[in-house]
């Protein structure tokens, strides 16, 4: 832009009745000075050819502020009320909205309250709590509107109420108190309608879909959506069309339907392009980043993330520029690359801080927190999510209080402390059924259902899932569908009903594939790979680890590559060609020290030392089930401690230190029944009836093998006939 867009400074300086040639007769002297400064800037002032849009008005907000200092408040008004010639059509104080300048903005606003006439000092209470809760000042935000409504209550007309209330319902949105925010916007949007404002019938119809859609009613939400798309185009108000091309994006991906999410936010951002929306275009680039991100578009979610971080750089956006680094951490995060990951969130935390926005916060330490989870550096992710669940209840965000419950439970559940992620995950469930929110309604059951999966609880594990599962069908939310799928095809992995868990998986196979969900086709395929290994099917096992080990690296997806690896490893295992296990075992290790993931290193040294006890280095096998135990007992990981001890007692027993091997033995299947771990416990038993055999304990290791059959059985595991062969070998 240029500024063409500015009306003439003779037009504009007879609009505010202002004569240069009688400047010389204004008294004092002091008074004729601000003046001549105020005419000097609207004729003299120059930006140069590539000044900012800031710049480009600068002369205007300068001629603004001398205006207040000579206490001409009315000609003030009249001049940040000046209309540009842009495509937005709007005003000059509403367009530093639209720049993404709501520091300046909000310096207009508070120069002249309390210096104008009762309506106006209202509305401009007004503007300045909408600033505010642009820069996500909650509190100040809604302080200025509680004030604008009590002025215009009494100076005002019902529509002016009316819109207040409509941005006090924003406030409330945002902090989770949706019921209060239905209610202004419902109320604000019966008056709309009766006064026939079209426009504040469309913005009232975009709220609520927000609402709706955040409390997971996706269909509700898509239809007020699309009704404030269709009054923005007949409006011909080209950033309200921007703004509900947006909504409507926001909703098919919160159904998993990224494609139409991109197309809708394509629109969006070309029509932001258009009128120099820069807020817009930088939303819009947001929302493609998502879009791609949920894709596994990894590459183009972070070129989308770092010009959403560009443009905020440039506009000083220092909010919009902390969520675009937040954007691009999540990227590291998920391609495994925990070291930048850590870097972008920490400068987005900087950045929330310095501005002191609760929002933001949340988000930064939420983030900071999922990585050093993943990590296995617990102690650290458990900080973060303390303080983004301090943060959220100080603030009144039920919503943020609600993630920080679930955060906080995932992390209980991995360190095995399964009492403590009940309490906090039925905290969480609690929090989101009181304000209706479907969507993470089914979050939290499905973090339930692994709680009691891991405690051994299958039956309530289960009816967590099928509740979960019934609500993402219910709610239209097909990506939360796959994922529970997914969840289920586990649990009966972990109940030996394989051939249940391939049904499961294929399913979760399906939809991800109809959702162009690439991670999650990544994740069903591992899925089906294990189950069918446990079936003896090796061949088609390795099919599916090998795809799936295809689009991690085509993800770039440095984490699941490791996993892959490690799966791979697993299969040649089962064949017995431990020397190409050892092989595929050690760049799963190399990977998991790379990106220094605990929990991932644990497994692959156990994995590791397990091919190496079977070549017969039982020495290398020991220091490396040394290293493992050191780590689980280091994270709190109960269940692969007791999976390392039952392996190195295995080893030990091969070594002939009979004393040592029964301790860890004992030990590990200790641990692993307290964690209802029904698979490792068959398999402790065999262990022990090896190293009964081995002591020359007839009757004690032919019970072990009893033991080990009985469970295996039970689950339809292969191990069954090795124990059955094992036992004979005794009674011959």
């Amino acid at each position: 832009m240029t500024a063409h867009w500015l009306p003439l400074p003779s037009t504009k300086l007879a609009q505010l009745g202002i004569d240069p040639a009688r400047i010389r007769n204004v008294k004092p002297r002091s008074r004729r000075t601000h003046y001549q400064a105020i005419i000097n800037w609207f004729t003299r002032y120059t930006p140069s050819a590539d000044a900012s849009n800031l710049e480009q008005v600068k002369g205007y907000l300068e001629a603004f502020h001398l205006l207040c200092r000579i206490q001409e408040w009315e000609r003030a008004a009249n001049l940040i009320f000046t209309k540009l010639n842009t495509p937005a059509d709007a005003q000059l104080h509403y367009h530093l909205k639209l720049w993404g300048y709501t520091q300046e903005q909000a310096g207009l606003y508070e120069a002249l309250i309390d210096h104008v006439e009762p309506k106006w000092n209202g509305l401009f209470w007004q503007f300045l709590g909408t600033t505010y809760q642009a820069q996500g000042n909650y509190p100040q935000a809604k302080q200025c509107l509680e004030r604008s409504l009590s002025i215009l209550r009494e100076f005002g007309d019902t529509v002016d109420q009316g819109t207040v209330l409509s941005n006090m319902a924003e406030v409330y949105y945002a902090l989770g108190d949706y019921d209060q925010a239905i209610e202004y916007q419902a109320t604000w949007l019966e008056i709309a309608r009766s006064a026939g404002i079209r426009f504040g019938e469309g913005i009232a119809l975009g709220s609520l879909g927000n609402i709706y859609e955040s409390q997971g009613s996706y269909a509700q939400a898509l239809e007020y959506h699309q009704q404030h798309l269709a009054i923005a185009r007949e409006t011909q108000d080209l950033e309200m069309t921007g703004s509900a091309l947006g909504n409507v994006g926001s909703c098919h991906h919160s159904l998993g339907q990224y494609q139409q999410a991109k197309e809708y936010h394509r629109q969006h951002l070309e029509l932001a392009q258009t009128i120099g929306d820069r807020q817009g275009e930088s939303s819009a680039l947001a929302g493609l980043g998502s879009a791609c991100y949920s894709l596994g578009e990894y590459e183009a979610a972070a070129s989308y993330f770092d010009q959403q971080r560009q443009i905020a750089h440039d506009m000083s956006d220092r909010l919009g520029e902390g969520n675009a680094l937040g954007g691009l951490g999540n990227v590291c995060f998920m391609t495994g690359q925990y070291e930048q990951a850590l870097a972008y969130h920490q400068r987005h935390l900087a950045i929330a801080q310095s501005l002191d926005h609760p929002q933001s916060l949340l988000h930064a330490l939420g983030n900071l927190g999922n990585v050093y989870s993943a990590t296995g550096q617990y102690a650290q992710a458990i900080e973060f999510y303390q303080r983004q669940l301090a943060i959220a209840q100080k603030i009144g965000d039920q919503l943020g209080v609600g993630l920080a419950y679930g955060n906080l439970g995932v992390i209980a559940l991995a360190l095995g402390d399964y009492e403590a992620a009940l309490q906090v995950l039925n905290q969480q469930l609690a929090i989101v059924q009181a304000t209706g929110d479907r969507y993470r309604e089914g979050q939290a059951l499905s973090n339930l259902g692994n709680t009691y999966s891991a405690i051994g609880d299958r039956g309530q594990a289960f009816q967590c899932y099928q509740q979960a599962l019934r609500i993402a069908q219910a709610v239209g939310d097909r990506q939360g569908e796959a994922n529970t799928l997914g969840y289920l095809g586990t649990l009966q992995h972990s109940l030996g009903q394989f051939k249940g868990a391939i049904e499961y998986h294929q399913q979760h196979l399906d939809l991800a594939q109809t959702l162009s969900d690439v991670p999650g086709e990544g994740r069903a395929l591992q899925g089906l790979g294990n189950a069918h290994m446990q079936l003896g099917n090796y061949e088609l096992a390795l099919e599916y680890h090998l795809q799936n080990l295809v689009i991690v690296r085509r993800l770039g997806d440095i984490a699941g590559e490791g996993a892959a690896l490690g799966s791979i490893g697993g299969i040649y295992d089962e064949l017995h060609d431990y020397a190409r296990a050892a092989e595929y075992h050690q760049q799963d290790l190399a990977i998991a020290r790379q990106i220094g993931e605990k929990r991932a290193e644990e497994a692959a040294l156990v994995n590791l030392a397990n091919a190496q006890s079977e070549l017969g280095q039982y020495d290398a096998a020991v220091e490396l089930y040394e290293q493992a135990l050191a780590i689980a007992q280091h994270i709190g990981d109960p269940w692969g401690e007791g999976l390392t001890l039952i392996n190195l007692g295995e080893t030990q027993t091969k070594q002939a230190r009979y004393e040592a091997a029964l301790t860890n033995l004992k030990m590990g299947l200790q641990i692993l029944q307290a964690q209802g771990a029904r698979g490792l416990e068959a398999s402790a038993y065999k262990y022990l009836g090896m190293l009964y055999q081995a002591m020359g304990d007839v009757q004690a290791a032919m019970d072990c093998f009893d033991r080990a059959i009985a469970i295996a059985d039970e689950l339809v595991m292969p191990l069954a006939e090795t124990c059955r062969e094992l036992r004979s070998q005794i009674m011959i």
